[in-house]
């Protein structure tokens, strides 16, 4: 993992820690290289200014939390880290070496004998966390770094522990799409054999130089997840018999870590530490020599020559028995949710498929604070360039008119382009994943990594029925601006469907059957473009 040079940006001290370079960002806020008062370097993660509202702190403290009670050596271990002002950050060791996703990516699948060893670790890793009491959630490539003494697991921004209290929103899940198990989509419910799952997909990764259920779009990645086979063409077959055996699609049946680390040991080579293996070592490399202070830095062009000096007022490194005082107030800061639901994905060729017709005028609005704005008529956007209330669905295909969600696939079908395909293969969304009962009902969706600003969404829900076109009961909401941060935005039925511009004139109960719900991007000037879809059934 090699350092870059800090920006006009970027801070010269965070937390009392001279900064040396950038070590990357993530989707909570960069990471830097520091180095301490003894001349250690430390990865220092930093939250971004944006990410300061209830929910990512409480994330982030959760983290923090779990940083300081997971230690061994596989896991990087705290140093400390500032949870009572912006800027918030967290302070660990720094792991030289690549990432696994890295590696791969420059010299190809590792051999099989590399991969076995990768394996055993990895599964020692998982288990020695378990042990602690907490998950890891979201392992993965990326997320895997290879140092020359063995592999580290990073990045505890989404674990949790056993005493810990779940934050997430309605129908939300954490992962990533083709690494994570199949019980945390259907049920949001992760299990220490969710890992199990991930390090399947991760070793599959390493194995093959392929992502494990395919690429292209989130839905389609899931889909496959839930019904498809790990892809494991051209394994070896001791690493492909192992990886299957931790792919099973019920949590029950894949095989444990202590079982893992059994059968791995007789499938694999003679034994001997991963960070003996020669093609390892080959791949790791020597570390890169990092700058042993502010002057070495400057002198490398990691650090602006006018950054010799340090900023003052910047409180020091807490000690642990704070961080673990400040990370007890996680549960007091959650989001809790209502309806069952869970994120689906617009992914693939089975990818979004918007709702509405062109001739269809429906609305935007809504109660966002944007939106409480008053309704404007017309094709003039409003302050702030938010549009009209009255939108235009610019989508007259054949295939927008007639889609509609699917039961037993679990997306909506046919499959629509999307205008935006770089924020569409971001779109998560949520409704309700049983079939529902009762006189409202929540949708929602969020932006998985970014957060646009003036960024406009607007909801159209189907109503169950053969409809061609613009069908009896179909409605719109009005344009909601699209909230800062990780939360996403929701929308209730029929509250924000009930409107003079929603096209669906007298709004429909929620009858049975299985209903539809498009999400669509609204222009300034009231233009509306197919974003993704999702559907919920009605008992």
């Amino acid at each position: 993992m090699s350092a870059e040079a800090l920006r006009p940006e970027d801070p010269a001290e965070v937390g009392g820690y001279p900064l040396l370079g950038r070590l990357g960002a993530g989707g909570m806020g960069q990471v830097y290289l520091g180095l301490t008062g003894s001349g250690r370097h430390i990865a220092l993660k930093v939250i971004r200014e944006d990410f300061e509202g209830p929910t990512a702190l409480a994330r982030f403290r959760r983290e923090v939390a779990t940083v300081e009670r997971v230690r061994g050596r596989f896991a990087a271990a705290m140093v400390g880290a500032g949870l009572d002002a912006p800027p918030y950050w967290l302070a660990t060791e720094y792991v030289p070496g690549p990432t696994l996703r890295q590696a791969v990516a420059e010299h190809g699948p590792l051999p099989p004998d590399t991969c076995l060893r990768l394996l055993a670790e990895l599964a020692q890793g998982l288990l020695e966390i378990h042990r602690y009491g907490v998950q890891h959630r979201d392992l993965k490539p990326g997320n895997v770094i290879l140092a020359p003494d063995g592999p580290r697991l990073i990045d505890f921004g989404i674990a949790r522990g056993e005493d810990q209290t779940q934050i997430t929103q309605t129908g939300a899940w954490n992962g990533t799409p083709g690494y994570v198990a199949p019980e945390v989509v259907r049920e949001q419910q992760p299990l220490p054999a969710s890992d199990v799952f991930s390090l399947a997909g991760t070793i599959a990764y390493a194995a093959t130089g392929r992502p494990p259920f395919g690429g292209g779009r989130i839905e389609a990645i899931i889909h496959r997840t839930l019904s498809g086979d790990i892809d494991l063409e051209g394994a070896d077959p001791r690493v492909a018999d192992l990886v299957r055996q931790c792919a099973e699609k019920e949590p029950e049946a894949r095989i444990t870590l202590e079982r893992l680390l059994r059968t791995a040991a007789l499938a694999g080579p003679a034994a001997g530490p991963l960070a003996a293996d020669p093609a390892y070592r080959a791949i790791v490399g020597a570390p890169q020599p990092m700058p042993a202070s502010v002057p070495d830095a400057v002198a490398s062009g990691l650090v602006p020559a006018d950054r010799t000096r340090t900023v003052p007022g910047i409180a020091r490194g807490r000690s642990r028995a704070a961080v673990i005082a400040a990370g007890a107030g996680v549960a007091a800061v959650v989001l809790t949710g209502a309806l069952l639901a869970r994120f689906a994905l617009n992914g693939d060729e089975s990818g979004g498929k918007g709702g509405g017709d062109a001739q269809g005028g429906q609305g935007t609005g809504g109660n966002s604070p944007a939106a409480q704005g008053g309704s404007q008529a017309g094709r003039t956007p409003g302050p702030g360039g938010r549009p009209p209330d009255v939108i235009l669905v610019k989508q007259p295909t054949s295939d927008f008119r007639s889609v509609a969600y699917s039961v037993k696939e679990g997306t909506c079908l046919p499959a629509v382009r999307t205008e935006d395909e770089a924020l569409s293969g971001q779109l998560q969304v949520s409704a309700p994943r049983q079939p529902y009962s009762g006189k409202t009902v929540k949708v929602g969706m969020r932006f998985k990594w970014d957060s646009p600003s003036g960024y406009y969404l607007a909801a159209q829900l189907r109503p169950p029925g053969p409809y061609g076109s613009a069908g009896p009961g179909w409605m719109q909401s009005k344009p909601h601006l699209y909230p800062s941060g990780s939360s996403g935005l929701d929308l209730t039925f029929p509250a924000d469907f009930a409107w003079d511009g929603s096209g669906a004139g007298t709004v429909p109960e929620l009858r049975s059957g299985v209903w539809t719900v498009v999400w669509m991007h609204v222009h300034p000037n009231g233009d509306a473009y197919y974003m993704g879809c999702d559907g919920f059934t009605v008992k």
